[in-house]
């Protein structure tokens, strides 16, 4: 267990800057994620951790010390990587015991910890199998375990669950994020899906262009993003442009927008253009004359659990919605739009 501060972190490829001034922290206990597309700097930020590369200026701490002359074998840290990179010649049992092999430990302490571990893992009983009798899972699941049984101060996973199908990928999530609270082990990890940030973690660090975007918990990331990246990164979003906008203390506005005026929470010190942004969620089908805006249903589909809907609005905005799925409209028809004014966010229009 450790408190990890990254510290304006840079990395340099000839004329490529992969890492532009990164910095984040992870208290101790808490699964950090780094969010974001491919190119975006995630993965060259966990190796920079992990001790795989070197770092062209920046800090990182673990507890207070700086580990950045430390080699990576000696940080004393755990990585689970997306392709397991398992020992194909090895069992289960020799691949998640490698590590204590390499320690040193006596034989019948490494047998007990490998024991634990695969129990931990939900791998009883398949300590004699090699890696191709297995299924993709419980791969996984042995690289999980070979980087736990050493009780690392820091666990980092690297796209994990890329590899393996929907209802796996669920699975072990849930299972890698059970551990990781059980254990108390502080963690980063990495991916590209939203769903699995929000789902698993602490604190999210949204990444763009080597840098970070916004770092929060998923909760702020998802209402109160800084910036459109970030909101169009983490789920469906509607985005409506302002006409006007009238500070009304820090971090509250009074808004014009499609014809509209609403008063609203957003990004403090917006002082240019500004965009509304409205999650699906936060809007609901009413009469024409009830609704805050009012605007043409231009698609309708029923998908079971939801009526989708988009819905054109006079000054040529476009909102997405999901109604109840009852909710009978036609292609057309004019609607009012309700909005629930505490999931109404207001961002600068020009990313800060």
């Amino acid at each position: 267990m450790a408190t990890v501060e990254v510290r304006d972190l840079r990395k340099r490829y000839q004329d490529f800057l992969a890492l532009d001034g990164v910095s984040l922290k992870a208290e101790t206990g808490q699964l950090v994620t780094l969010l974001g597309p491919s190119g975006c700097g995630k993965s060259t930020t966990l190796r920079c951790l992990a001790g795989f590369l070197e770092a062209n200026g920046g800090e990182i701490t673990v507890d207070g010390e700086s580990i950045l002359g430390t080699p990576a074998n000696r940080r004393g840290f755990g990585v689970v990587f997306q392709n397991y990179a398992l020992f194909p010649h090895m069992t289960v049992a020799e691949n998640i015991g490698y590590g204590l092999k390499i320690q040193k430990l006596p034989k019948s302490e490494i047998e007990t910890r490998v024991y634990d571990a695969m129990k931990l893992v939900r791998l009883d009983g398949l300590g004699d199998r090699l890696p191709r009798a297995i299924s993709g899972g419980q791969q996984q699941r042995v690289a999980l375990a070979r980087a736990l049984v050493l009780k690392p101060k820091l666990l980092l996973l690297d796209e994990p669950l890329a590899n393996l199908d929907a209802r796996l990928r669920d699975e072990v999530r849930w299972l890698i994020r059970d551990l990781q609270q059980q254990s108390g082990i502080t963690a980063f990890y990495v991916t590209h899906d939203q769903s699995e940030a929000m789902a698993m973690s602490d604190m999210v660090a949204v990444m763009k262009a080597g840098r970070v975007a916004q770092f929060a918990t998923p909760r702020e990331i998802y209402q109160k993003p800084t910036e459109r990246y970030v909101a169009d990164f983490t789920g469906e979003a509607n985005f409506i442009p302002c006409q006007s906008v009238t500070p009304q203390g820090e971090g509250r506005y009074a808004i014009t927008a499609a014809g509209a005026t609403l008063e609203l929470e957003g990004v403090p010190g917006i002082t240019g253009p500004a965009e509304l942004l409205l999650r699906p969620e936060a809007l609901s089908l009413t009469a024409p004359e009830a609704g805050t805006f009012k605007g043409t249903v231009t698609k309708s589909a029923f998908l079971g659990a939801a009526l989708h809907c988009e819905i054109t609005l006079p000054d040529g905005s476009m909102l997405k919605l999901a109604a109840e799925p009852n909710h009978k409209v036609r292609t057309g028809e004019v609607v009012g739009i309700a909005i629930d004014n505490s999931h109404a966010w207001l961002m600068p229009e020009v990313a800060p």
